[in-house]
């Protein structure tokens, strides 16, 4: 009886441990083909009065495209070098450039892109579908409504409003099930839903409206292993 669980504790273990690789890796944003190192994030932006253009991983001397998407006015720049700096932020750009993409500072949310020979490369995400699909139900589950946001008719207006925060996207629905018990199991304050968006699976945890709402929401989850998120336009 002992035996059987400690069997269960372990078993249980391994499947929590590949559901986050799973996470990880589906939120990967680094693609190597043809030798060339690609990247595209959705992220906030930090600002400052020197001259450099900082990022955690993209090589210095690389190529970018940052784009503001509430207006999807864009620039071109270069990284000058790689630096830690505040995980809440995606870039840190010279504020001499506020005007040029008229960021609001209250929700300077950007896109950034590796780019070569003039043409902007889209990083492919990992998904490891396989190890999804052997993914089984060993964790207590909670009834969840889940949404269809494939067809949505929400107009113009709203979709510039808001910004979501979310986790995925998964093929399977338990994989999703089982991502709200753990975020609800291990973060404090926190509603997960589930959407439902062409025929994948996607965790919603946050709907906010500007930079320091985000904020809010990142002190609940750094440090833990849920920091891979993704960020969208409703």
């Amino acid at each position: 009886m002992k035996t059987d669980l400690i069997l269960i504790y372990f078993l249980k273990l391994l499947y929590i441990n590949i559901l986050f690789f799973f996470l990880i890796t589906s939120c990967q944003n680094f693609s190597t083909s043809e030798k060339n190192i690609t990247y595209e994030k959705i992220g906030f932006a930090e600002f400052s009065k020197n001259n450099e253009v900082i990022h955690r991983n993209i090589p210095p001397n690389t190529q970018i495209k940052v784009t503001n998407l509430l207006n999807k006015k864009n620039i071109v720049l270069n990284i000058n070098k790689n630096s830690e700096f505040k995980k809440e932020r995606e870039i840190i750009i010279p504020d001499k450039y506020l005007d040029l993409l008229e960021l609001n500072l209250g929700l300077p949310i950007v896109k950034i892109e590796t780019i070569r020979n003039n043409k902007t490369f889209i990083a492919d995400k990992v998904k490891i579908f396989e190890e999804e699909k052997k993914i089984h139900q060993n964790i207590e589950t909670q009834n969840v409504d889940i949404i269809d946001f494939s067809k949505n008719n929400f107009s113009n207006e709203k979709v510039l409003k808001k910004i979501t925060i979310f986790y995925g996207d998964f093929i399977f629905k338990n994989s999703a099930l089982d991502l709200v018990s753990l975020l609800k199991k291990e973060i404090k304050n926190i509603n997960p839903i589930i959407l439902q968006v062409n025929k994948k699976y996607r965790v919603k945890v946050a709907t906010i409206s500007d930079i320091s709402e985000f904020d809010i929401f990142f002190k609940k989850i750094v440090n833990t292993k849920f920091e891979n998120y993704n960020i969208t336009l409703e």
